[in-house]
């Protein structure tokens, strides 16, 4: 057992349950770091929402927590061992991602770009059985896509598509899930739905981070929240006892108060004129 400075406890490295980055250092070719020794413990169960500005390294942070970006140096774990060492279905059997931006072509099925969320489970020795059709149809069902059956991706609006890709990242039936945006293209009923069914999710076991953008949005249904500017990360905490004032200004450089919001209790945004 270790102990800081502070008398705390310290979990080592190595150690730690759950899916974490330590001091990763991330970028995009030769350019500068969007990362630049950020570290974040991902805590298990909770529905952590990450918010900042634009091009302050949210999407980036998710994209490497799932592997799909490398690190230059700092380490990603999942229980204590490097994801960057793990078998590529292994980790994707445990940890999901929705992307910011997909594509799939025009002419192919729903039900066929869903099914994609099943390959982690695939192999010479496991072909497609009834527990994947289970997990498929849930998983439409659960993201409110079950209607689009037989429909082509090229004919869906943004939302439909966006709800599509959704149900393909549920398919993959993860312990931790990774949403870049996942409210994007859609309507406020069908976000509202989207934030419902991550909160259902997390009650139920999965750790779900997601990031958002409508701060309103993050504070009322996250249980942990994550503020991040510049490529690192300034706050977290439950948002209750994180967010203020001067916490928000700092991060937006949007003047404003706090207040309880009356449906929920939540911190709301009020900007000042």
């Amino acid at each position: 057992m270790a102990v800081d400075s502070r008398g705390e406890v310290v979990t080592e490295v190595g150690t730690r349950p759950g899916l974490g980055a330590r001091d990763i250092v991330v970028g995009y070719g030769k350019n500068a770091p969007i990362l630049d020794g950020l570290s974040l413990d991902v805590l298990t169960g909770e529905l952590t929402v990450i918010v900042g500005p634009n091009a302050c390294g949210k999407s980036t942070l998710l994209r490497s927590l799932a592997r799909v970006l490398d690190v230059r140096s700092g380490v990603v774990e999942l229980d204590g061992s490097s994801v960057a060492d793990m078998n590529q279905k292994a980790l994707a059997r445990r940890l999901g991602l929705l992307a910011q931006s997909s594509l799939a072509p025009g002419d192919m099925l729903v039900e066929d770009l869903v099914a994609r969320g099943r390959y982690p489970y695939q192999s010479l020795l496991r072909q497609w059985s009834r527990e994947d059709d289970e997990a498929l149809a849930r998983a439409m069902e659960d993201a409110g896509v079950a209607s689009l059956v037989g429909r082509r991706v090229g004919e869906l609006s943004g939302g439909q598509r966006q709800r599509v890709w959704i149900a393909m990242a549920l398919a993959q039936s993860t312990e931790i899930l990774l949403l870049d945006e996942p409210t994007t293209y859609l309507d406020l009923n069908h976000q509202l739905e989207v934030l419902r069914l991550a909160e259902r999710l997390q009650r139920a076991g999965t750790t779900v981070v997601a990031v958002l953008h409508d701060l309103h949005l993050a504070f009322r249904y996250a249980t942990h929240l994550v503020f991040m500017k510049d490529g690192q990360i300034l706050a977290q905490g439950e948002p209750a006892q994180v967010v203020t004032p001067e916490l928000v200004e700092r991060v937006f450089a949007v003047p404003c108060r706090i207040i309880e919001d009356p449906e929920t209790g939540a911190p709301l945004v009020i900007p000042r004129r």
